[in-house]
């Protein structure tokens, strides 16, 4: 900075450590359920209305996606991590003024592991979902289309039918059907651009999907974690805003000083 010019100094206030595993971590990755799974829903439909046959475009959209959805995470986490660094420094305040501080009021305190447990909570049914999948999903097969509407008259002649009866089996909706509907839903960004690559991508892509899931909740870990620095900021912001009033204060006494002088000598 230049010379003359007035440097602020971040004020970083005394404040407790809470838990980084208490019910109040706990409790915060129970309400990322509902987010995580938010962020999947938006997978899921905006992949699908986004989903084009160049490659780059789908790299591009599904990149965007994510970005979006760890941003959305992140700035949470940003704020919970705030909040409960100025709660620290209220608990720190009592603490020093010889008040008895409850448990679940130091739990609630900032640790900065807590985001990611929280976090880690918060995706732990979507991640087991996604590993019994991953263990268990194979190469996909190709199955036979819909017979021809012109073809049903052959198909009911003994001669011809017995050749196209293949056609008519269908095999029922099984579990692993169903698990990858719901494991693609959570993960559709990663699986759309593995469609561009071809088969043996889209297979390597199903079985990572349990780091897919993880992608977007560490976001809330890593703000969790810039709680401190949130908070510092805010003190400083209110320490700038404070020493601006008492300068204005100190202006306005003044001014008001002069003028009596002036009245005087009149």
């Amino acid at each position: 900075m230049s010379k003359g010019t007035n440097t602020v100094k971040e004020i970083k206030k005394p404040s407790l450590t809470g838990d980084w595993h208490g019910r109040d971590a706990i409790r915060q990755g129970a309400k990322l359920m509902l987010s995580i799974l938010l962020v999947c829903c938006l997978y899921l439909v905006l992949s699908l209305l986004l989903s084009f046959d160049s490659l780059v475009l789908r790299i591009l959209t599904s990149f965007l996606l994510v970005a979006a959805a760890v941003s959305y995470l992140y700035f949470h986490g940003v704020s919970v991590g705030q909040g409960d660094a100025a709660y620290g420094e209220i608990m720190y305040q009592r603490e020093t003024e010889g008040k008895q501080i409850a448990p679940q009021d130091r739990e609630r305190c900032f640790h900065p592991a807590k985001g990611y447990f929280s976090a880690l909570l918060g995706a732990l049914p979507f991640v087991l979902v996604a590993l019994v999948f991953a263990l268990l999903t194979k190469p996909e097969t190709y199955t036979l289309g819909v017979l021809p509407s012109w073809l049903n008259t052959y198909a009911r002649q003994s001669t011809v039918g017995d050749a196209l009866a293949y056609y008519t089996q269908r095999e029922g909706i099984s579990f692993m059907i169903v698990l990858r509907i719901i494991v693609r839903s959570m993960v559709m960004p990663f699986i759309n651009v593995a469609i561009g690559l071809g088969g043996n991508a889209v297979l390597w892509a199903e079985r990572l999907a349990p780091l897919w899931v993880l992608v977007a909740p560490l976001g809330f870990g890593i703000g969790y974690g810039q709680g401190l620095k949130a908070r510092m900021k805010v003190n400083t912001s209110i320490a700038i805003g404070d020493s601006r009033k008492r300068r204005r204060a100190k202006k306005e006494k003044q001014a008001r000083r002069r003028a009596e002088e002036r009245k005087q000598l009149v």
